[in-house]
């Protein structure tokens, strides 16, 4: 890649939630999940946590072909909107790979681990329970359009992967 990602690889490090997008016999859906970026890999990667029975992992297309977008919250300055998005692939991570990303993922949400380890309510039991059950999911991405614009007025900076 020959264009500049450091502004992508920070946004990708300050922001928090990725939505993915699928689709399925009863229609199009999009999901929030929390995830973590590996900038230090080319493509970037964003790993998650998500049950296998999750409707968004459920309808993933043949080769786990997903769209996904990351946006910044809105502060009223048209200049602050910033955002990804990007198509690519989802899969399963490696049990090879698997406890490298949970660090890098608890280490982020040191709140969903409490949630596993140590829940204080029954709800947080129940939502611990469910965390604890589901698996890791790497997202790779093959093309990424970054809006930014801080830069000027719809700023877009694209990358085919």
């Amino acid at each position: 890649m020959s264009k500049d990602q450091t502004q992508l690889k920070a946004f990708l490090q300050a922001e928090s939630v990725l939505t993915i997008a699928t689709g399925d016999l009863c229609g199009p859906w999009s999901a929030p999940v929390l995830y973590v970026a590996d900038i230090s890999v080319d493509p970037v990667t964003l790993y998650f946590l998500s049950s296998a029975n999750s409707r968004h992992i459920k309808s993933l297309s043949v080769g786990g072909v997903s769209a996904v977008s990351i946006y910044s919250d809105y502060d009223g300055n048209w200049q602050s909107i910033r955002g990804a998005q990007m198509h690519g692939v989802i899969e399963q991570v490696a049990d090879l790979n698997k406890e490298q990303v949970a660090d890098r993922y608890f280490d982020r949400f040191a709140e969903i681990k409490a949630l596993i380890d140590n829940p204080q309510t029954e709800q947080e039991r129940l939502i611990g329970s469910a965390f604890g059950r589901s698996f890791f999911y790497q997202f790779r991405p093959t093309f990424i359009r970054f809006t930014n614009n801080a830069d000027s007025f719809a700023g877009r900076t694209e990358w085919q992967l």
